[in-house]
């Protein structure tokens, strides 16, 4: 299993976004400390001060000049909205800048918050965003390039400068939020990244399953080369001591996100386009829910919270069901909350999964591998972070 780190910059009433924008770099270079194998943001516009990201090629320039292991994962291009040829340049200086780390993952864009502002409509996101990813990979990878196509035009013959690191170009992935765009997401060769699963953990293995269905003979790569990883994506993250103190420190963070997801932004999208959006609407029926923090917690694989053990069962049943990466948005909240979560996961959850015989147990000599009264109790230890 693979952990990696995800931040959207969400800043909290009373702070500045130039404070939490130097923040957010010390907590990426803390994560390579910490074990983790990814750190990555996603492209977001005018969601003020819950998702502050809408220039992710700088922020990644930046923690790439401080950090030397740690992958580097857009973890969604809005290619529908950018001009793929900036993408492509963009993914290609920050591939050189990081000594070939950088990773894309690309998105249709599914805000009318951002989509309405930039003159896009639901109906040709889809179009945009196919075209635009062929385009991509073309740029990135041969010496010379042209395009012909509906959504972006004729360009004529050029050579995109510099090209990657990374031959051919960065690995691929796909933000996928039903079964037919996981299928269509490994039929690309594409790895896959779920996300916002408030109905439960039945939406994960649907997706995980129709990704792994797909027979290897119908796999045709966008890219030059095809990506298999399945990714379940956590919104709100904490870890601590205790799983009293992790909720505490989670709660505002975790009611925000979910209000907007569940209040707004899959709602106002079956609402405006029913034939492409329309099981979304089922969202809506969780609004009762939308104030409950336990409920929350509790209700799916979108949400991790708590002592290290919660997390660690978390994590296997997520494991379990077929992923073998966590993508973990560890966002609100104070600095210092921020930091004790990517501590104590990777002093006691990370070690858990790589380099699980290491792990010191206690009990009696000769008790064997599995016996319940292996697994440790982390909540009276005094000595966790935060």
């Amino acid at each position: 299993m693979r952990f990696i780190m995800m931040s959207e910059c969400a800043t909290e009433p009373g702070t500045t976004q130039h404070r939490r924008y130097r923040d957010m770099i010390d907590e990426a270079v803390f994560a390579e400390e910490m074990g983790f194998h990814g750190w990555g943001t996603s492209e977001h516009h005018f969601f003020n001060d819950l998702c502050v990201t809408p220039s992710p090629e700088c922020l990644f320039t930046a923690v790439a000049m401080r950090t030397n292991r740690i992958r580097l994962r857009y973890m969604s291009r809005l290619i529908s909205v950018v001009h793929p040829i900036l993408v492509a340049e963009q993914t290609a200086v920050t591939d050189l800048l990081s000594n070939g780390r950088v990773e894309l993952t690309t998105a249709r864009g599914n805000t009318l918050l951002q989509l309405d502002a930039f003159g896009v409509s639901l109906e040709e996101t889809k179009g945009r965003s196919e075209e635009a990813l062929e385009l991509i990979v073309r740029a990135l990878s041969d010496d010379t390039f042209s395009h012909d196509g509906p959504h972006w035009g004729t360009i004529p013959e050029r050579r995109l400068s510099p090209k990657p690191m990374q031959e051919p170009h960065p690995p691929l992935y796909k933000i996928v939020q039903s079964v037919d765009s996981a299928v269509d997401a490994r039929r690309k060769g594409l790895g896959l990244i779920t996300s916002d699963a408030y109905l439960g953990w039945e939406v994960l293995q649907a997706n995980i399953d129709a990704y792994n269905s797909v027979p290897e003979d119908e796999v045709v790569p966008v890219g030059r080369y095809a990506v298999k990883s399945a990714a379940s994506s956590v919104m709100s993250v904490r870890c601590a001591k205790t799983t009293d103190l992790a909720l505490e420190h989670a709660e505002q963070d975790l009611l925000k996100f979910a209000a907007m997801i569940i209040n707004d932004v899959y709602v106002q999208l079956a609402e405006r386009s029913p034939e492409q959006y329309g099981e979304f609407s089922r969202i809506g029926q969780l609004r009762k829910h939308v104030d409950d923090a336990e409920w929350l917690r509790t209700c799916g694989p979108t949400v991790l919270v708590g002592d290290p053990q919660y997390c660690i069962e978390q994590v296997q049943r997520t494991a379990d069901l077929g992923a073998d990466e966590m993508v973990l948005r560890i966002d609100g909240g104070t600095h210092e909350e921020r930091m004790a979560t990517i501590e104590n996961l990777g002093r006691y959850v990370i070690p858990y999964f790589a380099n699980p015989a290491g792990v010191v147990r206690s009990g009696p000599v000769g008790m064997l591998p599995g016996d319940p009264r292996q697994r440790p109790s982390y909540e009276n230890t005094e000595e966790l972070a935060g």
